[in-house]
């Protein structure tokens, strides 16, 4: 029995084997099995191994991102696989909310109230003082973001935080154009209208008739190749451990019962029934699948134009802010540098 049962464990260890495709080594550019002296996930070095942790990404010791595992999608980028830009891309993000003093997304009024405290205190401008910028007392530029919206890309980012309560508008300056069907229609923010022609029976755009049209827009109340923007979170911390970090992208439901059309201007209060708290991003109106012959990009400002903060904070939580934000200081200098860290981890 034991044979029988150490012989069917060899045959489904060689199937597996033979099905999945390891990575190379980055240091060696050899195909190496999972578990070798440079692989940094530190997996052990057995015959087959799945980090079963719900919260892990699930990879396994004989089939890393193949179709045998059960890891998580390659992470993708412009049909490039880069493992960092969901962790590099929350960072900078993370960096606006600290320089406009808001929270993360799915933070309480505590945390809100504290990071505009924190960016107030560092900046001097708490205490009634005139928020000034230089020695002429010119007042501060509103917080603001250029960033890019590619027609061919489903989803496009900012790295702008928004939050609940502020006061924002989004723009596209001068006369820019973006392109459909190969670029055979050019366009600017505001998209093209169409309409069904009962006697050609069928829908017509800029005079002709097109077959594309029946499909479903991603955003039914605008143009076709309108800017329509939505607001949420692009990138979600799902596991945190010491030296490593796991992020999620953006989850579409969070976003498609709350977009908006922006076309080349749109100004507006976040607001929370319409959860308006997270990153600004953007697309072009199209219907899914027809991504592939849209051409260029617009080029999208967005403002918060309620700034400065105003800085008014409830006499309940004023001395526990000041402590906590002292305490936060006193945590920022005994923090140990790169050097310090122990090495092997």
């Amino acid at each position: 029995m034991l044979s029988t049962t150490k012989t069917f464990f060899v045959a489904f260890l060689v199937l597996i084997m033979s099905s999945s495709s390891p990575v190379p080594n980055p240091h060696t550019n050899k195909i190496e099995m999972p578990g070798h002296d440079n692989d940094p996930r530190g997996l052990p070095i057995l015959p087959f191994s799945v980090d079963s942790n719900r919260k892990s990404d699930g990879v396994s010791s004989i089939s890393p991102l193949s179709d045998t595992s059960p890891s998580f999608p390659v992470y993708k980028r412009q049909g490039l696989v880069v493992p960092d830009f969901r962790k590099d891309h929350a960072l900078t993000t993370s960096e606006n909310r600290d320089a406009q003093g808001v929270a993360p997304s799915g933070s309480g009024e505590f945390a809100r109230l504290f990071a505009e405290y924190s960016l107030l205190s560092e900046l001097g401008w708490l205490n009634g003082t005139k928020p000034t910028c230089d020695s002429n007392g010119a007042s501060c530029p509103k917080p603001n973001v250029t960033f890019s919206v590619n027609a061919t890309q489903r989803w496009n980012p900012s790295n702008f935080a928004i939050q609940v309560g502020e006061s924002y508008t989004i723009e596209v300056v001068g006369s820019q154009t973006w392109g459909d069907s190969d670029g055979k229609i050019m366009v600017d923010a505001k998209g093209y209208e169409t309409h069904y022609d009962v006697v050609k029976k069928c829908n017509i755009a800029l005079g002709e008739c097109r077959s594309y049209l029946r499909n479903k827009k991603r955003f039914e109340a605008s143009n076709w190749m309108s800017l329509i923007c939505g607001v949420g979170d692009f990138t979600t911390l799902y596991q945190e451990t010491a030296f490593n970090e796991r992020w999620m992208p953006l989850v579409e439901q969070e976003f498609v019962e709350y977009l908006f059309a922006v076309n080349d201007h749109h100004s507006f209060t976040a607001n929370a029934n319409l959860k308006q708290t997270g990153e600004l991003v953007c697309f072009a109106n199209d219907a899914d699948g027809l991504y592939y012959d849209n051409v260029g990009s617009l080029e999208v400002t967005i403002t918060r134009t309620s700034w400065p903060p105003k800085g008014v904070f409830d006499d309940r939580y004023l001395s526990y802010l000041k402590k906590q934000f002292e305490n936060f200081e006193a945590l920022e200098t005994m923090e140990p540098s790169a050097s310090s860290l122990p090495t092997g981890l």
